[in-house]
């Protein structure tokens, strides 16, 4: 290296390579300040930015009108903006609102209904807290009210009463009141509507053929349900119930809860405990099956026993009948135990046939017996259970006729009897004889010749002729 470039400008030295070091280094840090000093954001564009408005559909903008008019107490114009924003984008949510509108207006059993759907929807948005106060809502006693199942196209609108209610297929049975209601579907070019007649404590399948336009309303079979096992397990008590609904479904039967069968027979109210009284409800509601559920500590409160009992309304013999023990028990164990064993007694109960006997006897009014119970008095007809029965016919003064029959299946058996009379035993009694001076026609023979006697004296002294009577004057 020369000289040349060791010496500066001015003639003097450039300090070595220490100096060109330093040298270099703050140039790049300059270089590094100004860089930075230009990507640095300025002053007016430091400040937040406002969020891009958020454009709303017309369903969410109708949803936010109802809930302003909601929170204002104007019910009428917050369900007309809510309604109309379900028809234009039907969801879970919206049967929310619908349901919070229903239960501020006091209309509880609609409010129920909505709420009711709006948690077994598939498609509803996890939200646990709503989920929780909405669960708190529907928690309350059930007003009396039919089940709906409404069956049709999916897609369809679904009013009644011209409120709307949800969108087809529902996830659960409609609830109405009892009484008439009008029940209207509605697809985006057609109208269906009817009317139904709904009972308290049944289920009705409502069929609508968008074809022709008709309407097919039918009553599903039910089993009139006496369940006493919340008395025991209160705090299983809900679980206890969905058991036997689901064991109920599952023989493609309905639940009749008692309490809503009271609606038509109150004055039962007290004896529902009672097997005949179950039945003169079940007659009254026009249903055939009872069942009857109950549970009851073992003794020390070591666990419980269950009790089952399926009974037929015009039969006084249960159609099936059990009663289970579980030993050291906890309540959820009392809930599998339920379920394990209720179907497929509600099965052999149902599939078990029944027979009609007729008995008509001379004399009438003889009584019939099955076995030691009592059937009834002649001319008789009851439904009993096919099978083979002990049969006494009886009536006072003849000899009773024993025999086994064997009831036929779904036919009727008629007997006509002729009682044998008993033989009679004459019985003769001899009269004590009576002393011939005892007896009172030997006295009056005698008083009669004495009075003949004495009448014959008489006429004698008397003379004939006054003529020959000397000291008459």
């Amino acid at each position: 290296m020369s000289a040349r470039h060791l010496i500066g400008r001015g003639g003097g030295l450039q300090g070595g390579p220490r100096r060109q070091f330093w040298k270099v280094v703050s140039r790049v840090i300059s270089i590094i300040a100004v860089v930075a000093a230009c990507l640095a954001p300025q002053p007016s564009e430091a400040r937040p930015r406002k969020p891009p408005l958020v454009q709303l559909s017309p369903a969410e903008k109708l949803t936010e009108q109802g809930l302003q008019a909601l929170t204002e107490k104007d019910y009428s114009r917050a369900y007309a903006a809510l309604s109309e924003a379900f028809r234009l984008a039907p969801s879970a949510e919206g049967l929310l609102h619908l349901g919070r509108l229903a239960t501020v207006e006091q209309r509880n059993l609609e409010a129920q209904d909505l709420l009711r759907r709006y948690l077994l929807d598939p498609a509803r948005k996890p939200d646990e807290p709503m989920a929780q106060l909405v669960q708190g809502v529907i928690a309350g006693p059930l007003p009396p009210a039919g089940r709906v199942i409404v069956l049709a196209d999916p897609g369809a609108l679904v009013s009644v009463d011209e409120r709307l209610v949800g969108v087809l297929p529902l996830p659960s049975p409609l609830l109405l009141s009892p009484g008439d209601h009008r029940l209207v579907i509605e697809y985006p070019n057609k109208r269906l509507s009817g009317q139904v007649a709904i009972s308290a404590g049944r289920q009705f399948e409502v069929r609508f053929d968008r074809g022709t336009g008709t309407l097919l309303v039918s009553l599903l079979p039910a089993i009139l349900t006496v369940n006493d096992l919340g008395t025991t397990l209160p705090e299983a008590q809900s679980d206890l119930a969905t058991t036997i609904e689901q064991s109920v479904r599952s023989v493609e039967q309905t639940v009749l809860p008692v309490d809503q069968a009271l609606l038509s027979a109150p004055h039962l109210r007290d004896c529902t405990g009672k097997a005949n009284c179950q039945q003169l409800l079940a007659q009254k509601v026009d249903v055939e099956y009872i069942l009857h559920a109950s549970l009851r500590r073992m003794d020390k409160g070591e666990g419980y026993s269950l009790k089952l009992a399926v009974r037929h309304r015009d039969i006084t013999d249960p159609a099936a009948a059990v009663e289970t023990k579980c030993p050291r028990c906890t309540p959820s164990e009392v809930v599998n135990l339920l379920g394990r064993t209720l179907p497929s007694l509600l099965s052999g109960a149902l599939k078990r046939k029944s027979s009609t006997l007729t008995v008509t006897t001379q004399p009438v009014s003889a009584e019939v017996l099955s076995g030691k119970s009592r059937l009834g008095m002649t001319p008789l007809r009851r439904l009993l259970w096919a099978e083979p029965i002990q049969l006494t016919v009886r009536a006072a003064g003849y000899r009773p006729v024993h025999t086994e029959v064997t009831l036929p299946p779904t036919q009727t058996l008629t007997l006509d009897l002729s009682l044998e009379p008993l033989a009679q035993t004459v019985v003769r009694t001899e009269k004590p004889k009576i002393p011939v001076y005892r007896r009172w026609w030997l006295w009056t023979g005698v008083g009669v010749a004495a009075a003949a006697v004495a009448t014959g004296l008489v006429l004698g002294l008397v003379p004939m002729s006054h003529d020959k009577v000397g000291w008459l004057p």
